[in-house]
């Protein structure tokens, strides 16, 4: 338990900075829903009807999202130069294989398998879409 309290400490200004992205994100998106709800009757589906009818078609975009924020908070810094440009053709191909197979896909995939697809999106862009820096 001292080995995570240690961490929470060290990392205090980044969870803050990630509450503040997370609460922002969600306050927007509830804002961008009721202007949708309001605008029902001209045909605008809301972002939870999106999810619902369009889940099985989505996996690609749950992949990416684990991926970018991935990329975001939990960089991997490889000490040198080199373009990133080869780890992302491997991720975002992995992105286009997914939305291929997602076109594919009749039923929607269970909250697991979503969960599954956010965490190894997440771990790939960390192993494979490093951020490169000199070395001094």
């Amino acid at each position: 338990m001292s080995k995570l309290n240690r961490f929470l400490k060290r990392h205090l200004s980044e969870i803050r900075t990630i509450k503040i992205i997370v609460a922002s994100m969600l306050g927007l998106m509830v804002l961008i829903d009721i202007v949708l709800v309001t605008l029902e009757g001209k045909d605008y589906p809301t972002f939870s009807l999106v999810v619902k009818t369009l889940r099985h078609r989505l996996i690609w975009f749950t992949f990416l999202y684990g991926g970018l924020m991935a990329k975001i908070f939990y960089t991997r810094k490889v000490g040198v130069k080199k373009k990133e440009v080869t780890g992302l053709v491997v991720f975002f191909s992995i992105v286009l294989l997914l939305f291929g197979i997602g076109r594919h896909l009749e039923t929607a995939p269970n909250l697991l398998l979503q969960v599954l697809l956010l965490l190894i999106g997440g771990i790939v862009a960390y192993s494979v879409w490093p951020q490169y820096q000199e070395n001094k």
